[in-house]
């Protein structure tokens, strides 16, 4: 269970990262977002072991070429696109609750769902292969391991969205860019 936890916890940087981010831009329908958020980052992590394992190999040999490229690609894209609506108006805040304008919609989600557990299809494949959780893990077992790796994601997602609160004093504008500058880096981070 150790185990399982310390990988959980790893697993879950990115989404953190991300969901700090996040965190830091939204100023309204936080409740809302924070769930919607944690729970696609959670459900993604949970998911992406299951299929790794029971994919195996061929699924970690498809993706791995990709998978970096994949990453950058939406975490610099998102971290761009932060930056833009950070310096494209004025400094005053909208109803960012309205569906027009909520940073938070169906593809950004599931955009970030997949960049954020990606690397999750390689620890599911070492558990079909036995080098996480033992030889031969029962479904039960396997269940519990990918449940517990999305409800620590949730957690850690969901704590850091609402931490990002206590820096909420400090200029929009400015928290918004170094919310980008986070993502931004996130995508080099998984190029190097």
């Amino acid at each position: 269970m150790l185990e399982l936890l310390i990988i959980a916890l790893v697993l879950a940087v990115d989404a953190t990262v991300y969901s700090f981010s996040y965190g830091l831009v939204l100023r309204c329908c936080r409740l809302r977002n924070s769930l919607w958020l944690a729970l696609t980052v959670g459900a993604f992590q949970a998911g992406m072991p299951l299929l790794g394992y029971l994919g195996g190999e061929s699924v970690r040999d498809s993706v791995a070429q990709w998978q970096s490229g994949i990453v950058a690609a939406v975490f610099c894209g998102l971290g761009a696109y932060v930056i833009y609506g950070a310096w494209k108006g004025d400094e005053a805040e909208g109803d960012c609750c309205s569906k027009d304008c909520n940073p938070l919609g169906l593809i950004a989600l599931l955009l970030v769902g997949v960049a954020t557990a990606i690397d999750a299809l390689a620890v599911g494949v070492a558990m079909a292969l036995g080098d996480i959780g033992g030889a031969n893990l029962s479904m039960p077992q396997l269940f519990a391991n990918v449940s517990a790796i999305g409800l620590v994601t949730f957690i850690c997602s969901l704590a850091a969205f609402h931490s990002a609160r206590l820096l909420h004093h400090l200029p929009t504008r400015w928290l918004e860019t170094t919310a980008g500058l986070l993502l931004v880096g996130l995508g080099i981070e998984s190029l190097l």
